[in-house]
């Protein structure tokens, strides 16, 4: 069980994207996340999870666990909203997929191989699939143990909240490996 320092960047700080830059993608989330960080925080990234996003498939809120020793529980979290601007208890409850993120045995992500936000990995996927009664979507960005491009892994939800399909796309690469398919 991850045990980490909460900084709620969207809720505390009242952060709202200009209409003119559009949804906030996960790579647009990291550049405002590290802005709170110490400088020798900001590259252990170990995690980027989503909210699940609506039926129009945008998240609105991005979830960062990065790598700090000096904190209690090695790490810190911090959560950037694009649409809140006080605090939420449950912003971090709506991160489920990430509660039992292990940081101990995390690799850590390499932030220049990210070169595929998610709204063009979203954009992949769309391009390739019709994604039939989709209502919902979670994103999180994996990197493997070893050397491996790191990818998005994106599960689609039904309306009663059933998993119909997931599928991965290289952050580095923009492939997309339907094998992943339901």
């Amino acid at each position: 069980m991850m045990h980490c320092s909460l900084l709620s960047l969207g809720c505390a700080f009242g952060f709202t994207p200009p209409a003119n830059q559009g949804a906030l993608t996960a790579l647009k989330g990291l550049k405002i996340a590290q802005r709170r960080l110490r400088p020798e925080v900001r590259a252990k990234l170990l995690s980027v999870a989503s909210a699940r996003a609506n039926h129009d498939l945008v998240p609105d809120a991005w979830r960062f666990v990065f790598l700090d020793p000096a904190t209690s529980g090695h790490c810190r979290v911090v959560t950037v909203a694009a649409k809140t601007s006080s605090e939420h208890p449950d912003t971090v409850e709506a991160f489920s997929a990430t509660k039992q993120d292990n940081v101990a045995t995390a690799p850590i992500i390499p932030q220049g191989k990210l070169l595929i936000d998610s709204d063009k990995a979203l954009a992949v996927v769309r391009g390739q699939s019709k994604l039939k009664g989709v209502r919902t979507v979670e994103f999180r960005l994996i990197q493997q143990k070893g050397n491996q491009e790191p990818y998005w892994s994106m599960q689609f939800f039904a309306e009663n909240g059933e998993m119909l399909v997931q599928f991965r796309v290289g952050a580095k690469t923009g492939t997309l490996d339907s094998s992943t398919e339901k």
